[in-house]
């Protein structure tokens, strides 16, 4: 694989980190149960892949079918996670995947990571931890093992999708169809929005979510799973700088330290030469 082909690789994740963040000041706008939203903008988001796809037809197979059980896991869980343990604990813990990531790699490809991987992600989850800092707690300990399950899903869409007979776009309609059949019992909360959280739905479905699907597709296959699930973590970096911008909330100074060292982590991995294989 080029160097040119890896960097292109990495700016679509990159592109897609920076979407997936703007899920938290969209759903500011948003009233209702997190599986009524997640359903209804899984639903947008599927009508946007098919317009995008000009068609509603997708391939199936058992790498498929995992990747899209991985991505209606990680969704379910990590909203399970936010109501049995603080917030801050489910994001980071969600953000153990690059670990696990890198574990499925290992296995998978049967070779043993270099020391610059292993540096690289012992950089970016210490990142996560400092980003935190102030927030953590200890939270409940079911609650947390729950976000740890959200993480373990969350690695296996990054990982799986990088695989040859993987689709990142047939499993992803596949599990946003799942997500939207799921929240049926809960869709009635939207036909009570105002104009304002229904544009913020639309906007959350066609950007953060659809758009962003559309670009994790075309990343996953020109840069490594462990590149991606680590570029993936400027999201939760990414999240709480939008907060403050439109909000007003300042970050303390263990996130600003935590954010640098994730960001040197991404930098140091991006630029490496090896970094880009697939093994």
């Amino acid at each position: 694989m080029s160097i040119s082909e890896k960097n292109k690789g990495n700016f679509y994740i990159f592109l897609t980190a920076l979407l997936w963040s703007t899920g938290g000041i969209l759903i500011k706008f948003i009233p209702g149960s997190a599986v009524a939203i997640n359903g209804a903008r899984s639903l947008i988001a599927l009508i946007f892949f098919c317009i995008y796809r000009k068609t509603v037809k997708v391939k199936v197979n058992g790498w498929i079918l995992a990747a899209a059980v991985c991505l209606v896991l990680t969704n379910l869980l990590y909203v399970l996670a936010n109501k049995m343990t603080t917030a801050a604990n489910a994001i980071v813990l969600q953000y153990t995947a690059p670990v696990f990531v890198l574990i499925w790699d290992c296995i998978y490809r049967k070779k043993k990571p270099t020391g610059r991987q292993c540096i690289v992600v012992l950089m970016a989850f210490a990142g996560m931890v400092m980003f935190f800092f102030d927030q953590l707690d200890g939270g409940q300990m079911l609650g947390n093992i729950v976000a740890i399950g959200a993480g373990l899903s969350f690695s296996g869409v990054f990982f799986i999708n990088s695989l040859p007979k993987a689709s990142s776009k047939d499993s992803s309609m596949i599990a946003f169809f799942l997500s939207f059949l799921i929240s049926i019992p809960f869709l009635g909360e939207v036909g009570k929005m105002n104009g304002t959280a229904v544009a913020a739905l639309v906007v959350l479905g066609v950007f953060q979510v659809g758009l962003a699907y559309v670009l994790f597709d075309k990343g996953a296959k020109l840069t490594s799973p462990v590149s991606a699930s680590l570029i993936g973590l400027l999201e939760a970096v990414l999240n709480p700088v939008w907060v403050f911008l439109f909000y007003g909330e300042k970050m303390g100074k263990y996130a600003l330290i935590g954010a640098g060292i994730i960001l040197a982590a991404v930098v140091w991995n991006t630029v490496s030469p090896d970094s880009g294989e697939n093994g």
